[in-house]
């Protein structure tokens, strides 16, 4: 299995898309397995947390920049002809 680039630990707002929600799934199996303890499992979900808050914005400014190069490539009402 391939090495794993370590995100744990990096400033949420400095990762890429990719980035955070590939750290965000490991984050779920760790919950998942049921292996942490309480403290390890809470602290995990406030990382978690910040990541989805992280994606979020990051697919909302994605969203919001594909809006505007559409609205830009429309061509005008009074032009078409």
């Amino acid at each position: 299995m391939p090495a794993k680039k370590k995100t744990t630990g990096t400033d949420v707002a400095k990762l890429s898309f990719e980035a955070a929600s590939a750290e965000l799934e490991e984050i779920l199996q760790k919950i998942d397995s049921g292996e942490q303890g309480l403290e390890d499992a809470m602290a995990l979900h406030r990382r978690g947390q910040r990541l989805l808050s992280h994606c979020r914005s990051l697919l909302d400014r994605a969203d919001q920049e594909l809006k505007e190069v559409s609205l830009d490539d429309l061509e005008p009402a009074d032009e078409a002809d």
